[in-house]
């Protein structure tokens, strides 16, 4: 997936305002949240990305992260692949 194509998806789905400024509050940019996360084939982790983010990051890194996962499970663009709230997959 690529940026512009993450963005026509938000806009499509009405939430693309909400969803694109909490990634700039957050501090994701959409490139990354395009090519690394949603463009995955196999599930993803947040310690995976905040690693990928980060280098090293830190509880706070890992808490954005988890927030940003959560936003997108609730634009439809992922789902939760466990209970522990860690894995995350794309939809069926």
């Amino acid at each position: 997936m690529t940026e512009q194509e993450l963005v026509d998806l938000l806009a499509a789905s009405g939430r693309g305002d909400d969803l694109l400024a909490l990634l700039d509050k957050l501090g994701f940019k959409r490139s990354f949240v395009a090519e690394r996360v949603l463009s995955s084939a196999s599930p993803v982790t947040v310690s995976q990305i905040a690693m990928l983010w980060m280098g090293m990051p830190n509880k706070h890194d890992r808490k954005r992260t988890r927030q940003l996962f959560e936003a997108l499970a609730d634009a439809g663009l992922l789902v939760k692949a466990d209970d522990s709230g860690d894995v995350y997959k794309k939809p069926a």
